[in-house]
């Protein structure tokens, strides 16, 4: 398990760094980003974050991440995406609830996965870890499906706050990655 966890975050430095070097020689991300973050209020950003983590992560949260040069103090603003990833997994943990007490789904979750809920009382918290830390992994869905499976509540929330470790960790790298913008031209 480590050794693929590191294989995932090497791949991930390898696909950031290529995309970085890529995306400079043919768009100005400056003027992108400021397009995006300049036509849409700080609350609607922050709203829109909320909602993408709690159903599905539709919205990358990289892109978020990035929003948060804008500021001042972006650290701060990174704790607080984080603390509303946390959050929109909480929510994503009570769809998956209430989707289990569904009778057709309950049937399905007990008959077909049921071998799978024993994997996921042991391994649980090892997938909310990855999927909480790793950038490219569905955290929303894993939670949705690690409730389906019964996994406790509680112990979600223990190891759900990894998520917040993410986005100050990874926040930081791209701080530094674009703090080297000056360097690359």
């Amino acid at each position: 398990m480590w050794w693929t966890s590191l294989k995932i975050v090497l791949l991930y430095f390898a696909i950031v760094i290529t995309l970085v070097l890529i995306v400079k020689q043919f768009v100005d991300l400056n003027l992108l980003f400021q397009f995006i973050f300049d036509k849409y209020s700080d609350g609607f950003i922050l709203i829109l974050f909320l909602v993408s983590e709690s159903f599905l992560g539709m919205i990358p949260p990289d892109l978020f991440m990035i929003w948060t040069t804008k500021f001042n103090s972006p650290l701060a603003l990174l704790a607080i995406l984080g603390v509303l990833s946390y959050i929109g997994g909480f929510v994503s943990y009570l769809i998956g609830y209430w989707l289990s007490k569904k009778p057709k789904i309950k049937a399905y979750t007990e008959g077909v996965l049921e071998r799978y809920i024993l994997l996921v009382k042991k391994w649980g918290w090892a997938f909310i870890v990855i999927s909480a830390i790793f950038p490219f992994s569905p955290f929303s869905m894993v939670v949705i499906a690690i409730s389906l499976l019964k996994y406790p509540f509680k112990l979600y929330l223990l190891f759900g706050i990894t998520r917040i470790v993410r986005f100050l960790v990874q926040g930081v790298f791209y701080m530094n990655l674009i703090n080297m913008d000056k360097f690359l031209n």
